[in-house]
């Protein structure tokens, strides 16, 4: 492996939906915030090209995207296909600040995500190689059952497909995602890699007492793919069996679509709960970074309920601070958890195995301890910003020396 003596320092920029994340509930802010800082530390130079800026900041070097007004023909493509009527402006923006980059801070390469196809129509148009990392490409979210297999997730799929054949590398934080996409969209022969998401460990951990394990925290959206209804479900069987219990739903209530074309939300669920259950659950919506850190040392259990995820960046914050899990084993969560060493793992959409392993640390605190403890070292171990930045580095370099 190489070191990070024998790296030169690089100059590379992300595309990230808002810096420096600490006010947005984004799963690619918050990892480019990590990587940043670790590439930082190991002396490479880092350029931030945000969507937009939540909160002040001191990165020296941040390049917000400029307006693009559509043109004339983009104007007309929006009526004829309104998901992909964006792209022309979306990446004439892109394009401006990168070339912006280049010309402030010599950025030689770029990395950014996936999504709508758009980092291959920018590579074509940026003189310095450009990586795509698999945050989310839409075959997943079409079978996870959170898009319609409609004519505009097969329009999208299509350009994202397409994008991923025009770029010099490709990075996933799952090997599953990684191994599925080639199987479904077939990858080019260029340099590509699994490397994860980078956590951060908090220097103290959570004190696990019986009276902490009382309370369950849930942080993610009210909505099909993070599983919000079956937490509201999950909740609703711990109370009837724990009366000490005590729960708190961390996330917007983005509604879920039901069978009959309407929206269920978390508030219409927990209005339906009898109401000594419902008043033991806190709906508290959302928070920032910082509000979540203090929410989670007042939780001794945290329930991960997702039908799918890429990465899994909820459960590892969770460990990482020495939290009880419980997690679904679905997608990358499976490659970051091992059942009964780190954390409990049931299947998705079983609320009864939900409520059985949140019920069993609440009731157990020497298997919560060792559990807790498990966890923090093994994200401190395999997830750390300096540990997940040197692999970036080493991968980037590659894909320049190319």
């Amino acid at each position: 492996m190489t070191s990070d003596r024998d790296l030169r320092p690089l100059r590379v920029a992300f595309v990230t939906p808002a810096w420096p994340g600490v006010a947005t509930p984004n799963g690619i802010a918050t990892a480019v915030s990590h990587l940043a800082t670790g590439l930082r530390s190991a002396g490479h130079e880092v350029t931030i090209i945000p969507h937009y800026v939540d909160a002040p900041h001191d990165h020296p070097r941040v390049i917000p995207l400029p307006d693009v007004r559509p043109a004339l023909l983009d104007r007309i493509r929006s009526k004829l296909d309104p998901e992909g009527g964006f792209i022309g402006p979306t990446v004439a923006s892109h394009v401006e600040a990168i070339r912006r980059a280049i010309a402030l801070y010599g950025v030689e390469i770029v990395v950014m995500e996936e999504t709508q196809g758009l980092v291959g129509e920018i590579r074509a148009r940026v003189p310095v190689p450009v990586v795509a990392t698999l945050h989310g490409p839409w075959w997943l979210h079409r079978m996870a059952g959170s898009a319609p297999d409609d004519a505009a997730s097969a329009r999208r799929e299509a350009r994202e497909a397409k994008a991923l054949q025009r770029v010099d590398g490709i990075t996933s934080p799952s090997a599953e995602v990684m191994r599925r996409t080639d199987e479904l969209w077939g990858l080019p022969k260029i340099p590509t890699a699994v490397i994860a998401n980078p956590f951060p460990i908090p220097p103290r951990g959570i004190d696990l007492t019986d009276k902490l394990l009382n309370h369950v925290l849930f942080v993610g959206r009210y909505d099909h793919i993070k599983g919000g209804d079956l937490v509201v479900e999950t909740f609703a069987r711990i109370a009837a069996a724990h009366p000490a219990a005590q729960f708190t739903f961390v996330g917007p209530d983005g509604g879920i679509p039901q069978a009959d074309g309407g929206m269920d939300t978390l508030a219409n669920q927990l209005a339906r709960l009898p109401e000594p259950i419902r008043s033991r659950i806190k709906a508290v919506g959302r928070k920032t970074r910082e509000e979540v850190a203090t929410l989670r040392a007042q939780h001794g259990v945290t329930l991960v309920a997702s039908r799918y995820e890429n990465f899994g960046g909820t459960l590892i914050e969770a460990m990482a601070v020495g939290s009880a899990v419980v997690s679904t084993s679905v997608g990358g969560q499976k490659e970051i958890a091992t059942d009964d060493e780190t954390v409990l793992m049931v299947p998705s959409e079983d609320t009864e195995a939900m409520a059985n392993a949140c019920l069993r640390l609440m009731r157990d605190l020497p298997l919560a301890h060792r559990l807790g403890t498990a966890a923090r070292s093994h994200v401190a171990a395999s997830y750390a910003p300096e540990v997940i930045a040197r692999r970036m580095a080493e991968f980037l370099a590659t894909v320049l020396r190319r």
